[in-house]
């Protein structure tokens, strides 16, 4: 669906920039979260999380929606030596897991937060909740962020 990629790959553009910007997100997440944590900075907290979740949505919803167009994850890796294997079919499997948790927790969180801290965001009743949720999400990310290289190899470099 979007033109080829920028990395000399078999992926497209979209597949090019959304694997590179973890490199990106995970730094600015962890950021983020030294901020609430050590800093107690929880407006600046709030503003980089409802940045990210917004950019990563509107990116998200355009990656899905070009997959689809393109017809799904096992079509745009056709054509690699993994094609069809294991190791690709549970890369692509373990991947999405993450990023489908991800997704759900992070969303949820976000909304759950701007409904339950008040501004300026303070510690209150859902801080110990935000916390746990809070973590578990940048677990997720970071488990959806190391299995993307492993993904982006075996579907469209080799």
């Amino acid at each position: 669906m979007f033109p080829a990629g920028f990395l000399g790959t078999r992926a497209d553009v979209l597949i090019d920039i959304v694997t590179l910007s973890f490199i990106v997100i995970l730094p600015i997440l962890i950021w983020s979260w030294w901020l609430a944590g050590t800093r107690k900075d929880y407006s600046t907290h709030r503003r980089v999380q409802l940045w990210l979740g917004i950019s990563l949505g509107i990116v998200v919803a355009i990656f899905e929606w070009d997959l689809k167009m393109s017809g799904g994850i096992f079509e745009i890796t056709k054509g690699g030596v993994y094609e069809g294997t294991a190791v690709l079919n549970w890369t692509i499997y373990i991947h999405t897991a993450f990023s489908i948790l991800t997704t759900l927790i992070w969303a949820t969180l976000i909304i759950l937060s701007l409904i339950k801290f008040g501004r300026p965001p303070k510690p209150n009743s859902f801080s110990r909740t935000h916390r746990f949720f809070g973590r578990t999400g940048m677990v997720t990310m970071i488990m959806a962020g190391v299995t993307s290289p492993p993904l982006y190899y075996f579907g469209f470099i080799a």
